[in-house]
């Protein structure tokens, strides 16, 4: 069952990797980790289809020695090869392992896990399937390509690495742990933007070039962008009764406030221009004024501090939405969103934590924690899962919404059907279906990721509910038992 190599191309030849926004703290956490090679008869990368080949993730089987068969191959050298997972027909407990997103594998180039910045996909191409390293921060620079299928036919189809890359199990003080590297061994020209951290490594006599701090827009930015200070602050004024609404339906973190004595909705405050750009670009796709304004400091709680997570556990981050200033959506009989949403996340971690799982909050206390300070505290914490928990809102004058709905952005597809599913099982109300949206922390976040809207605080189904900690609990309880079934617990 040895991994096929495909004819010499690598991805030596791409385009240098270019890496912006490198926090310090991800760097640190990742430099505690080490690897050690997987036999290449142990393990093998596959495409497995999903709805009939609509589309294909990545899978990754590894074998135990000397135990039962995990797969089967059938195919020749330089075509498609096609798997039989044996292990889905059978008990594989203690012979077998599989990995099928993020918390089970992600890629190490140089020495460096670069999972915080680069997703793996299977993408089709033409007559191929193609195993990329894609870049989640920065749009414009390019994917790594890793292996491919060679061909395609129906089924599950073993991913042949290029040469150079290799399966790898990372260890921590020299103990390996379940997680796998697709791994690339080769010093890289690896460049980042200006201010960012030192590169990982670097070609001799090249010096760093960086992309320009403020790249080009889709959509040019309004004659009032203002483009100063350190930070970007990306509002949309209020410009009439439904505009926080129609904010909220692009990103739901959306609260109002003021900014130069002017009544706006403010979405975020970012750090990286080119963040700013695409929220500023999405809500002009929604025909929204936005503005971008800059910004000295950013006007939100400090980044949630990270405590020490124990060795090997699995880590649950928890977003309650909203906070602080801002109370999220108010509704009927002045039902604030904040405060359902604190009532249902601090029941989810008790229930999961009693169920032995680590857990941490974005927030513990009524404070304002902004969108980019949630996607990357759950990504320094190598979280597994990310939830976020909101309560949804329409026009007061529409009570007769009512309803549960979930949200995906691209991974958190299965964990968004497992908790949406365990609610309705649970709790007496409405189905308004699982939704793809591009809602900032589904995007930015680097595990399977979902956000909830457990009801309508305008809706008069929902807003009694809402007011019942009894029922407040039954649907908390059943977010918990949605991501235990995800993580098969």
């Amino acid at each position: 069952m040895a991994l096929l190599s495909r004819p010499l191309k690598t991805f030596l030849t791409t385009a240098a990797v270019v890496l912006t926004g490198l926090a310090a703290a991800p760097m640190a956490r990742a430099q505690q980790f080490d690897q050690q090679p997987i036999d290449p008869n142990l393990a093998v990368a596959i495409a497995s289809p999903v709805r009939n080949g609509a589309f294909y993730s990545l899978m990754i089987l590894t074998q135990v020695p000397n135990q039962r068969q995990c797969w089967q191959e059938q195919g020749q050298a330089g075509g498609p090869i096609t798997v039989d997972p044996l292990l889905l027909n059978f008990d594989f407990t203690g012979a077998c392992d599989r990995s099928t997103d993020g918390n089970g594998y992600s890629v190490r180039i140089n020495g460096q896990d670069l999972g915080v910045h680069y997703r793996l996909e299977v993408s089709a191409r033409q007559n191929d399937l193609v195993l990329f390293a894609r870049p989640t921060r920065d749009r414009a620079a390019p994917p790594i390509e890793i292996g491919r299928t060679n061909g395609r036919t129906n089924g599950f189809l073993k991913i042949q690495l290029n040469p150079g890359w290799q399966m790898t199990r990372r260890t921590y003080n020299g103990q390996p742990v379940g997680h796998i590297y697709l791994t690339h061994d080769a010093p890289l020209d690896v460049r980042l933007a200006a201010g960012a951290t030192p590169p990982l490594s670097q070609t001799p006599n090249t010096p760093p070039v960086g992309r320009p701090t403020t790249p080009p827009m889709t959509s040019p930015p309004p004659p009032s962008t203002v483009a100063t200070g350190n930070y970007f602050r990306v509002v949309v004024p209020i410009t009439g009764p439904n505009t926080l609404q129609q904010v909220r339906a692009v990103e739901p973190e959306a609260f109002r406030t003021t900014a130069d004595g002017q009544e706006v909705v403010q979405v975020g405050v970012f750090r990286d221009r080119q963040r700013a750009d695409e929220v500023y670009n999405a809500l002009v796709a929604a025909s929204l004024p936005a503005k971008i304004l800059g910004a000295s400091a950013p006007a939100v709680a400090s980044t949630p501090t990270l405590p020490p997570i124990p060795q090997g556990s699995l880590v649950v981050v928890i977003d309650p939405g909203h906070g602080g200033r801002d109370p999220g959506a108010v509704g009927i009989g002045g039902l604030q969103e904040k405060q359902i949403n604190t009532a249902i996340s601090n029941r989810v971690q008790q229930q999961l934590q009693a169920a032995g799982i680590t857990v941490l909050m974005t927030r513990s206390s009524d404070v304002f924690v902004d969108l980019d300070a949630r996607a990357q505290y759950a990504n320094r914490a190598g979280a597994s899962v990310f939830v976020s928990i909101h309560a949804n809102a329409i026009s007061m004058s529409r009570p007769e919404v009512n309803g549960l709905e979930t949200y995906y952005f691209s991974s958190g597809e299965r964990l968004a059907r497992s908790i949406h599913s365990a609610v309705l099982q649970n709790v007496s109300m409405r189905d308004r279906g699982v939704r793809q949206a591009r809602f900032y922390v589904l995007r930015y976040t680097t595990m399977p990721s979902v956000l909830v809207e457990t009801g309508f605080v305008t809706g008069a189904e929902d807003a009694a509910r809402f007011r019942d900690p009894a029922a407040v609990n039954r649907i908390a309880d059943s977010v918990a038992r949605g991501i235990l079934n995800y993580l098969g617990r």
